[in-house]
């Protein structure tokens, strides 16, 4: 019996800093003060097999020196986004080391903090000066992969997503039409409550991408489930509103070339208060009893036709 090993990665984890977007730990105007917070997983890859096979580290980048380069480069270098950041160390590490290191794969998670919007010492509503609150339900993401491609040439691509976006609308969703078998206790419903967490992962068709782009395709996407503010959009499946999401941001962002979706379809039951004398419906308000386990599962990835890549 023959065996081989087929692939091999090592690096560091859970490596977290915050500093400003501009040189220093937290970056100190004059008129305001700029963080940005993130947690940096990077794995590297290499055509030496030797640590594995005979316990010969001598290809070995030890994982600390991975975190400590992070931190090093997150501190040297001036970067307007995770996006940057990502790039830079990505490149680093197949630079550095291009003979035991041809693939770098480094993901920047992010750390949202909103500037907090106070009344100044006149009383008047601006922008903190230096407080900030976080924000978001959502945890943003981007994943840079600098690969070594020969002649000291390096290919480089970059992705972002994000996971748990809180999505939930009253009205104008509805489920109906479906399979039917013996196990379907599933009643139709022409008109119900939808909430989601959603989850997003794209691809960019160049590496120049920004936390612009990123901020793009998140309007898009919600907008897209929401639908215009005094009107909304129809929704006949999470399925179709999935689809369409994904239809949206391939429609308002030229850098994108395809995104994966995942929305699991987070259930809101009505509760029976009928022995209380309370039929629950309107006009009074509908109580619901939010779960989320068990719950559906819908996932779909869109792209661009191959001639309409950029």
């Amino acid at each position: 019996m023959t065996i081989e090993i087929v692939h091999t990665e090592h690096g560091k984890g859970r490596v977290r800093f915050l500093k400003g977007i501009n040189l220093g730990q937290v970056t100190r105007l004059p008129d305001k003060h700029l963080v940005t917070q993130a947690t940096a997983q990077v794995l590297l890859e290499g055509p030496d097999r030797s640590s594995f096979l005979t316990g010969d580290n001598c290809a070995v980048l030890p994982t600390d020196t991975v975190k400590n380069t992070v931190q090093a480069l997150a501190k040297k270098h001036e970067f307007q986004s995770i996006e940057e950041l990502a790039l830079i160390l990505a490149k680093h590490f197949v630079q550095a080391h291009p003979t035991v290191i041809h693939v770098a794969k480094v993901k920047l998670v992010e750390v949202q903090w909103d500037r907090l919007v106070t009344k100044d010492a006149r009383g008047q509503l601006r922008p903190h000066h230096h407080a900030f609150v976080q924000g978001g339900t959502e945890s943003r993401y981007t994943y840079a992969i600098a690969r070594l491609v020969g002649n000291g040439k390096i290919d480089v691509t970059l992705a972002g997503g994000f996971t748990d976006l809180k999505v939930l609308k009253t009205t104008q969703s509805a489920f109906v039409g479906f399979l039917k078998d013996n196990y379907t206790t599933l009643p139709e419903v022409p008109d119900r409550l939808v909430s989601s967490s959603v989850s997003a992962h794209w691809e960019y068709s160049s590496p120049t991408a920004t936390a612009q782009d990123a901020a793009a395709v998140r309007s898009a996407l919600i907008e897209a489930f929401a639908g215009p503010s005094d009107t909304g959009v129809a929704s006949p499946a999470v399925q179709y509103t999935l689809y369409k999401m994904g239809e949206a941001v391939l429609q308002q962002v030229p850098l994108v070339n395809k995104i994966e979706l995942y929305m699991p379809n987070i259930h809101n039951l009505p509760v029976n208060l009928a022995h209380f004398g309370l039929p629950n419906i309107h006009p009074h308000g509908e109580l619901f009893l939010p779960t989320d386990e068990p719950h559906g599962m819908i996932r779909t990835t869109v792209q661009r036709s191959p001639n309409a890549r950029l």
